[in-house]
């Protein structure tokens, strides 16, 4: 059995990828990461075996992608993707990076490379992961299978002033991805990444793109990271992240789930300092039959921590999403302050959302907040805006986005905010492009949006309280 026809479901140790120049610990990591994938279930509870379905996909037809050749200027079709940031794309082609002349001590490097240059710090930061392959399976599966990735490293107390920005582009259907994100944050050190995973178009064949991102946020230090999805509809997506939150940090996740047929995503925050801060924003929006499950947790061991999750889910025609997530507050997470929240919006009666956020509080003294709603959209508030001489699909259209919007307006990074909302209404025009074609009516979707968001000035207040 060659690489090319071996199914990802029972991969062999001789098969395993290799950077160029690996050293032995990296390797012998990559094996015993795929024995703990040996040994896992898809769904590890019991609770939830009736959702297996939902996270299922065909396997056998995916190539493994070779590891990406370095190159010395940027293809000349994603030239339109550069802006003013620190900023690489990697494709079939190969991986392009302007990440020279950065300030002192900053590192910013392609994970294989990293594992060469840094093999000492890479041994420990791999030793001290918040995602071990025993968390997940296809946590352990991408450990083993790493073809790809970013390392980030900010030395104490600098800030970039530029954002990191990394593009993935998949123009090579039936290839299968795993990359693999290490953020490293010294004490009092900020930064800001957005990564976007893309497709050129909708291909015929399938893609498979897995990630692994953690994040280690040292003291006082800040960190924003965006991930925007917008594979092609035939592709399967599987996502991975966690931060480990040291004293007085801060760090704010904002992830789009847009494309690819399957979207198995999930989003982890273990606070590991007093006085540490979360915010995850998380948004879907799914037609046809693509699948969504989304789980997004937070773990408050320690006292005086805050975080905040809300996840947005909307849903046409055939498509379907599963929202799970647990604020759990351990013994030693007195005066945590902790929301979660899940809501879908339907257009269609065949869509469908399962919402079912969960706590698990083991001390007193706490505030624990959750929510969860699912409904078909407001026929009144439709009929309002077609009086306004809308036509039914754009009255649709500004009623989505004003049910993201709440979200999106509260992401401070303002290339992030627009990316999304064109990315969304890219997707209610069922055009997949690697530059989104801008048709909104602006001035109508800011009176609306204006309307909407004046119900919901605190998205994170209103709910059932447990103190």
């Amino acid at each position: 059995m060659t690489a090319a026809t071996q199914s990802l479901l029972q991969p062999e140790e001789e098969q395993l990828p290799r950077f160029r120049g690996e050293q032995s610990w990296l390797t012998d990591y990559r094996k015993a990461a795929l024995a703990v994938y040996a040994a896992s279930r898809p769904e590890p509870n019991p609770l939830y075996k009736k959702y297996v379905n939902l996270s299922k996909f065909e396997d056998s037809g995916f190539r493994i992608a070779p590891v990406a050749e370095t190159l010395d200027r940027i293809p000349a079709e994603f030239a339109g993707l550069r802006d003013d940031s620190i900023f690489s794309v990697q494709s079939s082609a190969g991986l392009y990076s302007e990440w020279k002349s950065l300030p002192d001590g900053v590192i910013i490097e392609e994970l294989g490379t990293a594992s060469s240059l840094h093999g000492e710090k890479m041994k420990e930061l791999f030793g001290s992961k918040g995602l071990r392959p025993s968390d997940d399976m296809y946590v352990a599966l991408n450990n083993a299978m790493m073809t790809g990735g970013t390392y980030i490293h900010v030395p104490r107390n600098t800030t970039l002033k530029k954002p990191i920005h990394t593009v993935f582009v998949d123009d090579a259907p039936g290839s299968a991805h795993f990359h693999q994100n290490i953020v490293h944050l010294e004490e009092g050190a900020s930064v800001e990444i957005l990564s976007e995973v893309l497709s050129r178009e909708n291909g015929s064949q399938p893609t498979l793109f897995s990630e692994v991102t953690d994040i280690f946020a040292g003291d006082g230090s800040s960190v924003s990271y965006a991930s925007l999805e917008n594979l092609s509809q035939k592709s399967v997506y599987i996502s991975n992240r966690r931060s480990l939150s040291g004293k007085e940090s801060n760090v704010r996740w904002v992830s789009s789930y847009i494309g690819s047929d399957l979207t198995r995503a999930r989003a982890d925050t273990k606070f590991t300092g007093r006085g540490a801060t979360t915010e995850d924003y998380e948004i879907l929006f799914g037609n046809g039959s693509q699948r969504f499950d989304v789980v997004t947790d937070l773990h408050h061991e320690v006292p005086d921590t805050s975080g905040r999750i809300t996840v947005r889910s909307v849903l046409r025609e055939k498509s379907r999403s599963l929202l799970r997530g647990m604020i759990r507050i351990g013994e030693g997470g007195a005066n945590t302050s902790s929301y979660l929240a899940e809501h879908g919006m339907l257009l269609s009666k065949d869509a469908k959302c399962d919402a079912i956020p969960g706590l698990e509080i083991l001390t007193n003294g706490v505030k624990a907040t959750h929510s969860a709603s699912v409904s078909q959209m407001d026929e009144g508030q439709l009929y309002y805006l077609e009086t306004r001489g809308l036509s039914r699909d754009e009255a649709e259209k500004l009623m989505v986005m004003g049910f993201f919007d709440p979200v999106i307006s509260r992401i401070p990074t303002e290339a992030v905010r627009d990316k999304m909302r064109f990315l969304i209404e890219d997707k209610w025009n069922n055009v997949i492009s690697l530059e989104s074609n801008r048709h909104l009516d602006e001035l109508e979707f800011e009176k609306y949006v204006k309307d909407q968001i004046k119900t919901t000035e605190n998205i994170f207040e209103g709910h059932y309280k447990y103190r």
